[in-house]
């Protein structure tokens, strides 16, 4: 039996015929594992039967699995802790911003799977809601109670300084919101959307957009320490822009927000 190495698939070395034959897969040392945030609906969230599922895992299997052929593993996490686990390299791979902490230890697609937008997120009732309704800046939002939670490289990107009640997931941050423990949340538009969505919040939590921070583009990151690290990524690289061409990301996100 021809056995098929990990550094040659991760290099894109040539292969014979043979090795290519469907058995060729299953001769893997070992998947290309990737984790994800368990709680992230709709990128990515645990179903009914502990797998996880949303567009980033549908991306990444996409990417990583149909175009590049490579046999993929995916795990859902609590955030923390699935970013520690590609910094020790006890995963491969995830699909997140890459802040400047993130790329410490790994190395980033240069083009996005999706991009996200900032909102404002806020209790209709909430006493102050006129003062929130009017901030348009971050120096704005001192003297707020504002929430988020464990993990999310957006918020320690954008608010450094403030002081900000960290939460393990959205959902409690958005419930805290409800009960009138936190004033507002400020964070991507499509995820936020859909937890308020879930939590039966739509009567109860508004929110507006807000140029507050940079759109939070989504991108394949593979650790450093992984053999052809870099050369995995060119070629993830050039899938994406292939992939955002035809058409097949729009498809996949269209699933979960239309």
């Amino acid at each position: 039996m021809i056995m098929l190495s990990r550094r040659a698939l991760l290099g894109g070395i040539p292969l014979a015929v043979g090795v290519m034959a469907a058995g060729s897969r299953r001769a893997m040392a070992a998947d290309f594992n990737v984790v994800f945030y368990d709680s992230f609906a709709p990128l990515s969230s645990l179903n009914d039967d502990h797998k996880i599922v949303g567009i980033l895992p549908d991306v990444v299997n996409e990417i990583m699995g149909r175009r590049l052929e490579m046999p993929v593993s995916l795990q859902g996490l609590p955030w923390a802790r699935a970013q520690l686990l590609v910094q020790d390299g006890s995963a491969d791979g995830f699909c997140t911003l890459p802040t400047p902490a993130r790329r410490d230890y790994a190395f980033f697609t240069e083009n996005a799977v999706i991009v996200e937008k900032t909102q404002l997120f806020y209790a209709v009732d909430n006493p102050r809601k006129s003062e929130i309704e009017a901030i348009r800046t971050v120096d704005q939002l001192k003297g707020f109670r504002q929430g988020d939670y464990v993990g999310n490289g957006f918020a320690e990107a954008t608010f450094k300084g403030l002081p900000i009640e960290l939460t393990p997931t959205l959902d409690s941050v958005f419930k805290k919101i409800d009960a009138g423990h936190l004033d507002l949340f400020v964070g991507t538009d499509i995820v936020a959307m859909s937890v308020v969505k879930k939590l039966g919040l739509g009567d109860k939590v508004r929110s507006f957009p807000v140029e507050i921070g940079a759109p939070t583009p989504f991108c394949i990151g593979v650790r450093k320490s992984l053999p052809q690290a870099e050369v995995l990524v060119a070629r993830a690289n050039d899938a994406i822009a292939a992939a955002t061409k035809d058409g097949t990301l729009s498809k996949i996100i269209d699933r979960y927000t239309s």
